[in-house]
């Protein structure tokens, strides 16, 4: 795709959309080209930051920015119907910023660039609260490959300890298990209580959990209805006492008559 190209069309920062997504997970950056497409014609995209290329398709033939590879789209059915939206899988800190679609058009190897969006994407951490049963399992979310580190304070501490790290000894008793881009705790305990941060190779915060242990449900019931059991026991004994206080007192009577 090596043209001389000639850019036309507003500014690319006179309009600007904004959208967020969380990190490690898809984004979408809205785009429409409708309006400039000729009858029949195979739209050519381009999408590209303030200082980068992003993504460009014109019809099966694609070209994926060094940073983007196996993680940027323009699905070429929705493109041919007008939907240049730009789709972002795995989302990074880094993604954040300005992006600009263009559509290219002309016959000859001198090509036109029309500007049609400027998107601003902001990308953010996951921030959770987590209560969890004593004695079940703690579920913490990667969300992503992007995760190398699982720090902990305890709510009682100031202190952090690594829980985890990407391709560490997993021998050491009370270590995760990792599954489906999961970590599993198991059997937590009150001390499991406090504030779990997922971190990426560069220290950021993937996701902050703030987890809660309190005592599981279904032993305070079972204390409940057996606390409700002795009494009904006790209140049943009553008549029965009560007989037996009637029956001395009368044989007594007789007694004394």
């Amino acid at each position: 795709m090596q043209w001389l190209l000639i850019c036309v069309g507003s500014s690319p920062l006179s309009v600007v959309v904004y959208t967020s997504s969380k990190v490690g997970l898809p984004a979408v950056l809205p785009c429409a080209v409708g309006s400039h497409l000729d009858s029949g014609q195979t739209p050519h995209i381009q999408w590209q930051t303030l200082t980068n290329s992003v993504f460009e398709r014109m019809g099966e033939e694609l070209f994926q920015g060094e940073a983007y590879i196996d993680r940027a789209d323009v699905p070429e059915e929705m493109l041919m119907k007008g939907n240049c939206s730009l789709f972002l899988w795995d989302v990074r800190f880094s993604d954040a910023g300005i992006y600009e679609s263009y559509l290219v058009v002309g016959e000859s190897s001198i090509k036109n660039r029309i500007f049609i969006q400027s998107v601003h994407l902001a990308v953010v951490d996951h921030k959770i609260i987590k209560p969890v049963e004593t004695g079940s399992d703690l579920i913490l979310d990667l969300y992503t490959n992007q995760a190398e580190q699982v720090i902990f304070q305890n709510k009682n501490d100031t202190r952090w300890t690594v829980l985890w790290e990407r391709g560490a000894d997993i021998s050491k008793k009370g270590y995760p298990k990792e599954r489906d881009n999961k970590l599993v705790f198991r059997r937590v305990t009150a001390s499991s209580a406090g504030t779990y941060k997922v971190l990426d190779s560069q220290g950021l915060a993937l996701s902050t959990v703030k987890v809660t242990v309190k005592e599981p449900v279904l032993a305070k019931e079972t204390e409940s209805l057996r606390i409700h059991s002795e009494l009904g026991q006790a209140t049943m004994s009553m008549p029965s006492l009560s007989l037996i206080i009637l029956f001395l007192l009368f044989h007594l009577m007789l007694q004394m008559n």
